[in-house]
C-alpha cells in the first residue's frame, strides 16, 4: 500500500545529514544521476535526483567501482522512518565516463487517498516523442504498482502545432490534472497557459524545451546549448578525419522549428564552435516538423551549394534526411554530417558511415522522471519535493537529462550501455 511521508521537512533534515546533497557541476563535465524510493515496508514512489551531462567526445580507460551503504532508523512524529542510503560511483570507459550515484530512501507514514491525473505533452509524431511516452508510462506502471490511483496522459499533435499544444493545456487544465509536463513550441505562447494551470494549482515543468521566462516550476531535459556545443565539435573532428577540413567551407543546418528554444540553443551552440574554426554557417532551412519537407529542403540545399562540406540535423529526422539526400545526389564521404537523437533511423546511417555522429539524448528520462516528480510534488509540497529532487533548488530550476555523443566507433558501446540503464532500443548496433 502506498504511503506518504508525515513531515517533509523533518524528514529532509534526516535525508541531509545522511549526506545527500551535493554541488554538481556540469562545467566539469561530470556524470551524475540518482534514484530516490520512498515506500511502505513493500512499495514506493521512485523519484530521481541528479543531472547527465556527457558532450566529451573521447573516455579515458578507467573502470572504478565505490559502493557504500548506511541505514538510519529514527521516529518522525507519529511514524517510524527507516533511512537506507546506498552510494555506488562508476567510471568506465564506454561512452562518457559516466559517475552514477544512486540513493534510496524508505519510510512509512499514514496513505493519501487522492487520485492522480498527470498529462504530458510533446511536439509531434516522431519516433523520439515515443521514448518519452514509454519513460511517462514506465513511471506511471511503477506508481500503481506503488499503490498510487494515477493516471498518466501522453499527447503529441501530429506535426508542431502551437495552439494545438495549448488547447490541449487548457483542457488538462478544466479536468483538474495534478500535473502537466509540457514540451513547449513556442515558449512564449505557453506563458500565459503555464500561469493559469498554477493559478489553479496544477504543477507544470518543462521538458525537452525550455520556457525560461515563463513561471515554469522547473525544466527536465537536455542543456542544449552545450548539446551544440557537443555537435559542433562532433562536426570539426568530422571534417578532419574525411579530409573535407578547409577555411571558409561551408555547413547547412536542417531544423524542425526557428522559436522552439532547444532548436535556438543547439544552433547557437553549434555554430559558437565551428565558425570560429573558420567555417560559414549557413541561415537553416526550416520544415516545422514535416520529414518529407526536410527532405526536400536538405535535397534543395545541396542543389544550391555544390560547394558545401557538412550539414547538421537540428531534429531527430533531419540527420536521416541529410542522409538520404546526400545518398540521392551521389555525395556520400563528400559531406560530412552531424545529426540528433538515437532512434533507428538516426543510428542505420551511422552504421552505414553516411552519418559521421549523433548527439543522442536521454529523452526517456524526460518522461519517467517528470511524471515522478509531479506525483512527488503532490505528496510532499511543491517547494519540498524540487529541492529534494534537483541540486541547489530554487537557484537551479534544470534537471539536467544529459547526452551521448556517439559515432560508428563506440557504437556497440553506447547500446550496451543504453541497454544496462534501461532504455527502450528498437535498433541493434551490428
Amino acid at each position: 500500500m502506498y504511503v506518504e511521508l508525515p513531515s517533509c521537512e523533518k524528514v529532509m533534515g534526516e535525508i541531509e545529514k545522511l549526506g545527500f546533497n551535493r554541488k554538481i557541476s556540469r562545467r566539469e563535465a561530470l556524470s551524475t544521476a540518482a534514484k530516490v524510493a520512498i515506500s511502505a515496508v513493500v512499495a514506493g514512489v521512485v523519484a530521481g535526483v541528479g543531472g547527465y551531462y556527457a558532450g566529451s567526445l573521447a573516455a579515458p580507460p578507467v573502470t572504478k567501482t565505490v559502493t557504500e551503504t548506511r541505514t538510519e532508523t529514527r521516529t518522525v512524529g507519529a511514524a517510524t522512518v527507516t533511512m537506507t542510503a546506498t552510494e555506488t560511483k562508476t567510471v568506465t570507459s564506454t561512452v562518457t565516463s559516466p559517475t552514477t550515484v544512486i540513493r534510496t530512501v524508505t519510510a512509512t507514514a499514514p496513505a493519501p487517498t487522492k487520485p492522480l491525473k498527470i498529462g504530458v505533452i510533446g511536439k509531434s509524431v516522431h519516433p523520439y516523442w515515443s521514448v518519452v511516452d514509454k519513460g511517462s508510462a514506465k513511471a506511471g506502471e511503477e506508481l500503481k504498482m506503488a499503490g498510487m490511483d494515477i493516471t498518466v496522459s501522453f499527447w503529441v499533435p501530429y506535426k508542431e502545432d502551437v495552439p494545438a499544444q495549448l488547447k490541449t493545456m487548457d483542457s488538462y487544465i478544466a479536468e483538474g490534472y495534478a500535473g502537466i509536463a509540457v514540451a513547449p513550441s513556442d515558449p512564449d505562447a505557453i506563458i500565459p497557459v503555464i500561469r493559469k494551470a498554477l493559478d489553479a494549482k496544477i504543477p507544470v515543468i518543462t521538458i525537452d524545451t525550455d520556457a525560461p521566462k515563463s513561471d515554469r516550476l522547473a525544466y527536465l531535459g537536455t542543456d542544449n546549448y552545450m548539446a551544440g556545443v557537443a555537435a559542433g565539435k562532433a562536426m570539426l573532428e568530422a571534417l578532419q578525419k574525411m579530409g573535407l577540413a578547409r577555411p571558409g567551407g561551408k555547413i547547412a543546418m536542417g531544423t524542425g522549428s526557428l522559436t522552439a528554444r532547444n532548436s535556438l540553443e543547439r544552433m547557437q551552440g553549434f555554430k559558437d564552435v565551428v565558425e570560429p574554426a573558420g567555417y560559414k554557417v549557413l541561415e537553416p532551412v526550416c520544415d516545422y516538423e514535416d520529414a518529407a519537407k526536410a527532405l526536400e529542403l536538405a535535397a534543395a540545399t545541396l542543389a544550391a551549394n555544390p560547394d558545401l562540406v557538412g550539414a547538421f540535423g537540428v531534429y531527430a529526422y533531419n540527420g536521416p534526411a541529410w542522409a538520404r539526400a546526400v545518398e540521392e545526389a551521389g555525395k556520400v564521404g563528400k559531406i560530412a554530417i552531424v545529426e540528433f537523437d538515437a532512434t533507428k533511423e538516426n543510428i542505420e546511417p551511422i552504421k552505414t558511415g553516411v552519418i559521421y555522429a549523433t548527439v543522442a539524448q536521454r529523452q526517456y528520462f524526460m518522461g519517467y522522471y517528470g511524471v515522478k516528480l509531479l506525483a512527488l510534488m503532490n505528496q510532499w509540497g511543491w517547494e519540498s519535493a524540487l529541492k529534494f529532487y534537483i541540486p541547489r533548488y530554487p537557484a537551479n530550476k534544470i534537471f539536467d537529462t544529459g547526452v551521448d555523443v556517439v559515432k560508428k566507433e563506440n557504437l556497440k558501446a553506447y547500446y550496451e550501455e543504453v541497454v544496462a540503464r534501461g532504455e527502450p532500443v528498437d535498433w541493434t548496433p551490428d
